[in-house]
């Protein structure tokens, strides 16, 4: 009888044995990492012991051999491929420690533009304390330095037609010119 067959049996039989259980949960495990092996294009191999028997899947062979490939594979290489719980959970909580403080310095960056435009509608730059000051130095020299890249792309941007508008002229300078009229 094969896995497949048995989880099946087990998982139709009726009771709340434990037995039963255990291959309801087996057959869920298995279904997930089918799932897993086509979404993610890798190679998967369980097993399982348990009282009642064995089980791998996809099949006993298919299992061996994908273990022993995995062991055949020298220390420092498997070692690369490895991940451990904890570094993976580290590598989460640095993104989003650093989502965080991208957040805050947004955050601030659009207090300051606020603060920026009550100052122009009329509040006194002297009720601002040294923070908001700060920051609306800040403010100032970001918007003064995108200006500045603003002004040299639309300079860019003009000379060609300037050149353009030389080039044609030079044209017309070339052409001679009827007195018909």
């Amino acid at each position: 009888m094969s896995n497949k067959e048995r989880l099946e049996n087990n998982t139709e039989s009726s009771g709340g044995n434990t037995s039963n259980l255990l291959y309801k949960k087996i057959a869920g495990f298995t279904k997930k990492a089918q799932e897993l092996s086509t979404l993610c294009e890798a190679q998967l191999g369980i097993v399982i012991f348990s009282p009642s028997g064995d089980i791998s899947w996809p099949t006993e062979n298919q299992a061996r051999e994908r273990f022993e490939n995995y062991l055949s594979f020298d220390w420092d290489t498997r070692k690369l491929n490895l991940e451990t719980h904890e570094s993976s959970l580290d590598k989460k909580m640095k993104a989003q420690e650093e989502n965080v403080r991208k957040m805050e310095q947004e955050n601030e960056e659009k207090k300051m533009k606020l603060l920026f435009n009550e100052v122009i509608n009329g509040k006194n730059y002297l009720e601002l304390d040294a923070r908001e000051l700060e920051g609306m130095i800040k403010l100032v020299a970001l918007n003064k330095t995108k200006v500045d890249e603003r002004k040299k792309q639309l300079q860019e941007e003009d000379q060609p037609i300037k050149d353009n508008d030389n080039n044609i002229e030079e044209k017309n300078d070339s052409i001679p010119k009827n007195n018909y009229v």
